[in-house]
């Protein structure tokens, strides 16, 4: 997902569960524990934790999962557990210019926590619900896989963006490139 894409994937998320809450993994030296957000561009670094707020509110939130750092500067909390979700963004790729390395959402769900199972099943729909396939593409020839993969998906405004002209794709790792499936159709 891009900037573009996870603000679209946040809004769809809101609309369909309006509890969602977001909150930055930076730490927050000024204030004594990370606040909930409802926008997840306000969220910066690499990980966002989201959170279903009826499931653990913000309150509870601090109290179960919020420690202080052991520097001393800011705070430290779960990434996931009871009513969360973690994700870990996209970023551009150091290893090939213009592409950009796959993101993950990611969730603990603890042992008979129908709630929380609930809450990651409806995110993880509204992942792939917008998401588009993906297929891989052969770093030394270029030449496009046919079959879509199973674990990736690509949201529209990375799919146009990392179509493989002039190099942009997305990546999995140096040798792990991929595409929109329906990308340049080479």
């Amino acid at each position: 997902m891009s900037a573009l894409d996870e603000m679209d994937f946040a809004d769809a998320l809101l609309a369909i569960h309006p509890s969602t809450r977001f909150v930055s993994m930076d730490e927050q030296a000024e204030t004594g524990r990370p606040s909930f957000r409802s926008r997840i561009d306000e969220c910066k670094g690499a990980h966002v934790t989201i959170v279903d707020s009826s499931i653990v509110p913000e309150g509870e939130f601090h109290a179960r999962y919020v420690k202080p750092h052991p520097s001393g500067k800011g705070w430290i909390y779960a990434l996931v557990g009871s009513g969360l979700m973690s994700l870990l963004r996209a970023r551009a790729a150091d290893f090939i210019p213009n592409s950009l390395i796959n993101g993950e959402l990611r969730a603990s769900i603890p042992a008979g926590d129908q709630r929380t199972e609930n809450f990651v099943e409806v995110v993880l729909n509204t992942a792939k619900s917008s998401g588009v396939k993906v297929v891989a593409v052969d770093a030394e020839s270029g030449r496009r896989g046919t079959r879509a993969d199973r674990k990736f998906i690509a949201w529209p405004d990375a799919a146009r963006r990392y179509d493989g002209a002039e190099g942009a794709y997305l990546a999995n790792g140096l040798h792990a490139l991929f595409v929109a499936k329906a990308a340049g159709k080479k």
